[in-house]
């Protein structure tokens, strides 16, 4: 099956999610537990912290139902979900764990990228197991420079919390960081092309969402790693990304 996804912005109401309907798209999130249809695609609900008004019981309501839902955003990072991993399993075990018993499978929370949060990562694996409640799958993200670092980088992940996850990829791109020294179009382009190519031939990788679903980005990603142009079509990095 298709594993290809979107990360929808609910910050962006100049364009539809429709826009990526038919092609290989097969599923769908927003980093919330309310529903972005995508003609087609499942909808994924996400639990994104409990902090900051984040509310879990609302979450557990909205996410009756999904097949899959995922955890927290970058729990490592203070910037982000910011939740230790002792604080993450607690919740996971009130708001998150309960759903599988209305059968649906249950994603990590998303780490970044860094040894930081693969450290976060095995440390709530470790909560989560003690206090009785477990994963489905893992969800990683990764921004950088080429497709062997993303492949290494998410088989480490894999091989250091027991080997035994699948993982879904819940964000990524190809960045320097740098916005004074951006990467090209074309080095998207052949990270794209190369990096879709690799996550589907992985058995182990389930699900991946390309970052991001919008006509512009931060400095840091830029217009090249946008899936749609100024025009609110889909770029040709879009077009790669549906139909490709």
């Amino acid at each position: 099956s298709n594993k290809r996804g979107i990360a929808w912005p609910l910050e962006n109401k100049q364009d539809s999610p429709n826009i990526f309907t038919g092609g290989k798209i097969s599923w769908v999130y927003n980093w919330s537990p309310y529903r972005t249809d995508i003609s087609g695609a499942e909808f994924v609900p996400m639990l994104w912290s409990t902090n900051n008004g984040h509310d879990g019981n609302q979450f557990f309501n909205q996410a009756r139902g999904a097949k899959s839902v995922l955890g927290f955003n970058e729990p490592e990072r203070s910037d982000q979900a910011n939740m230790n991993p002792v604080e993450a399993a607690n919740a996971w075990k009130q708001y998150i764990e309960p759903l599988r018993a209305q059968g649906a499978r249950l994603g990590s929370p998303a780490i970044a990228s860094t040894d930081q949060g693969l450290n976060w990562m095995q440390q709530f694996l470790n909560e989560l197991n003690n206090i009785g409640g477990r994963i489905d799958f893992l969800a990683l993200h990764w921004y950088g420079r080429g497709v062997d670092n993303f492949i290494n980088w998410i088989t480490q992940v894999r091989q250091q919390t027991g080997n035994r996850y699948p993982v879904w990829i819940t964000e990524f791109a190809c960045t320097s960081w740098n916005p004074s020294q951006p990467v090209s179009q074309q080095e998207v382009n052949d990270f794209m092309r190369q990096s879709i190519a690799r996550l589907d031939s992985l058995d182990w990788v389930e699900h991946y969402a390309w970052f991001g679903a919008q006509r512009q980005l931060d400095a840091a990603l830029g217009s090249t790693n946008c899936l749609i142009a100024p025009n609110g079509q889909l770029s040709d990095l879009g077009r790669t990304y549906v139909y490709g």
